[in-house]
């Protein structure tokens, strides 16, 4: 089976964005930014807003409280303009030509071959440790932070099923 693809920069911000939302160490620091950060500020917030400004506790309880949901509600989208920036500016920071542009995926029983600019890959289809399927892509990971990005939006459906029916296998 051969396809031909073409690799963006969207495509890798898209790949970094799938695997911090899936990674279970990235999952466990977005659950502390996100729940328990806001909780361990809020009690400064109430105990510095009642004995410094001398007001009502249940004033900066409300105040307290709509900082937490504020922050629950903000920080996952901030998180996510967060890493689509920091990932653009490190693409932009060296000459990346080598992993962007046309890509021609040969698939055998016993390989996968990229060939794109001027190096081709050999990967053995032993060597590949999961894949994972998404809307956008096809990601095959040699490594748990590595993986080969294959865009979707070149295939047709009877393509892409015939390609997953050969990782299933």
């Amino acid at each position: 089976m051969e396809i031909t693809y073409e690799l963006e920069k969207e495509d890798y911000i898209l790949f970094n964005l799938y695997h911090i939302e899936h990674s279970p160490s990235q999952k466990k620091l977005l659950f502390m930014m996100r729940i328990v950060l806001p909780i361990v500020f809020a009690i400064p917030i109430y105990i510095l807003g009642t004995s410094i400004f001398n007001q009502p506790g249940i004033y900066w309880i409300i105040v307290s409280l709509l900082f937490v949901v504020g922050w629950m509600i903000y920080y996952p989208k901030e998180q996510k303009r967060s890493v689509r920036k920091q990932t653009e500016k490190l693409l932009n920071e060296g000459d990346n030509t080598s992993l962007f542009g046309k890509k021609k995926l040969v698939v055998d029983e016993f390989s996968i071959t990229i060939t794109g600019g001027h190096s081709t890959e050999v990967i053995t289809v032993d060597t590949i440790q999961s894949v994972k399927v998404y809307d956008e892509m096809i990601l095959l990971y040699n490594s748990s932070i590595s993986a080969h990005i294959i865009p979707t939006r070149f295939m047709d459906g009877e393509t892409k099923k015939t390609l997953l029916a050969f990782f299933n296998k």
